[in-house]
């Protein structure tokens, strides 16, 4: 196995450490270790797509937007400032917009019938909640209409692409719709919502990530050595 093949699966193992500590760290009320390993993830990830991108292309520029924005939202959400709340929804807004992007050229070469008849209710679901959540948004209403939108879009394109795509932007939006219910539904009670909305932002997000990356047409370990050279040696 060549090293940065094994450079790419060790990272992946990080992530999912990094994980199990984060929502340890949730389950046991240990609210300094969440506030220090959740920034941590999306680095982690641009790791992952840097040793899997053999060279640059627009789908892996996308990716790492996405997942600057998507640091940018988890960071920001560990400062307890007047604004953050608007602050992590625009960098999610912006993460979502660059995966949507990333996600249409698999849409469109490799549509699946079935996952992209099983998608449809998504818009739906978007829809539900954001006119039950609407009363409780207040002055955040565009930007929570502008977030359903993309979402939902996000999660429908992803349908089209393979199954761990498929399977991450559903958890995505799962992820979404409990955090939204969270905020602005008031009277909402779900038990380890907190739990909950960070287990299924994780899976999904991780999911999402690998389905991208095995869509890549080539990785940096499948890269095709030069030729050997033919030597004569002569009798």
């Amino acid at each position: 196995m060549s090293t940065i093949r094994s450079a790419h699966r060790a990272l992946w193992g990080a992530y999912a450490l990094l994980a199990l500590v984060h929502l340890g760290a949730l389950l046991a009320d240990a609210d300094l270790i969440g506030r220090i390993t959740q920034p941590m993830f999306a680095p982690v990830l641009i790791a992952v797509v840097l040793t899997a991108a053999p060279y640059r292309s627009r789908t892996t520029g996308l990716m790492l937007g996405a997942l600057v924005c998507a640091w940018i939202g988890d960071s920001v959400g560990q400062v307890p400032v007047e604004g953050s709340g608007m602050l992590v929804v625009v960098g999610f807004l912006g993460a979502l917009i660059c995966y949507s992007a990333a996600l249409v050229p698999l849409w469109t070469r490799s549509r699946d019938s079935m996952r992209i008849a099983l998608a449809i209710p998504y818009g739906a679901v978007v829809i539900g909640l954001f006119v039950a959540c609407a009363d409780g948004a207040g002055s955040l209403l565009p930007m929570v209409a502008a977030y359903a939108v993309a979402l939902a879009t996000m999660a429908f394109l992803s349908a089209g692409g393979n199954g761990l795509t498929w399977t991450g932007g559903t958890l995505f939006l799962l992820s979404s719709s409990l955090l939204g219910m969270d905020w602005f539904l008031p009277g909402a009670a779900i038990a380890f919502s907190t739990e909950l909305v960070m287990l299924t932002y994780l899976v999904g997000h991780a999911l999402l990530v690998a389905g991208l990356v095995k869509a890549m047409p080539r990785h940096r370990w499948t890269v095709a050595a030069p030729a050997p050279s033919l030597v004569v040696v002569e009798g």
